[in-house]
């Protein structure tokens, strides 16, 4: 299996090489420092998954997922980071990579998870997976965008929110589309999905 190590820390790259190296199915084709470099190696040569750094100058590894994906649908996107919260989770995803993996993880994980990737199966770190938790995903509501949120998710229409919280249509319509924002969602019915879900975990 040949991989394209992509991280602006030299240290970080090597240090990969390395690791990843000791393994006998996997093969370092190559390595960049961003996204801009991450592609213009992929012109060149072939390789079977990149290993994506998130955060990284000139290019950053969302931007440079999407481009991946789309120029090179075949190879695989294992995104690589030191942090996980939600909203980047969900971004990366989106983006087209298969997996998410911390910095953190051990190196048996890592080869485990580049394996798991390559062979078809989406996969995410356990810790990184916790930053899908319910707290996390509520996190940045305000108290009046959650009482918003549990009128919605009884079905009311935006006039029946406003009516019921005594606040303008608008302002109801404001905050679904500030909390749409926030958690990354599409409309109202996945903000209720959402909130049944939290509640059905008994949050």
């Amino acid at each position: 299996m040949r991989l394209l190590l992509v991280d602006d820390d030299v240290l970080v790259l090597e240090s990969l090489e390395i690791l990843l190296s000791d393994d006998p199915m996997l093969t370092i084709a190559g390595k960049a420092e961003n996204g801009a470099q991450a592609l213009s190696f992929l012109q060149k040569q072939s390789v079977d998954l990149v290993l994506l750094d998130i955060q990284m100058p000139v290019m950053d590894g969302i931007e440079a997922a999407q481009r991946i994906r789309a120029e090179f649908p075949p190879i695989k996107i294992l995104m690589l980071t030191t942090f996980a919260d939600y909203r980047t989770l969900h971004r990366c995803l989106e983006s087209g990579a298969s997996g998410f993996l911390l910095k953190s993880d051990s190196t048996e994980k890592q080869i485990l998870t580049i394996k798991a990737v390559h062979q078809g199966l989406p996969v995410i770190s356990e810790q990184a997976l916790k930053s899908f938790s319910d707290d996390q995903l509520f996190s940045d509501l305000t108290q009046r965008e959650q009482d918003v949120l549990m009128q919605l998710a009884q079905g009311l229409s935006n006039k029946e929110i406003a009516t019921r919280l005594c606040m303008s249509e608008g302002t109801v319509r404001n905050m679904i589309s500030v909390m749409l924002d926030k958690l990354d969602l599409r409309d109202r019915t996945q903000l209720a999905i959402a909130y049944w879900q939290r509640k059905s975990r008994g949050r």
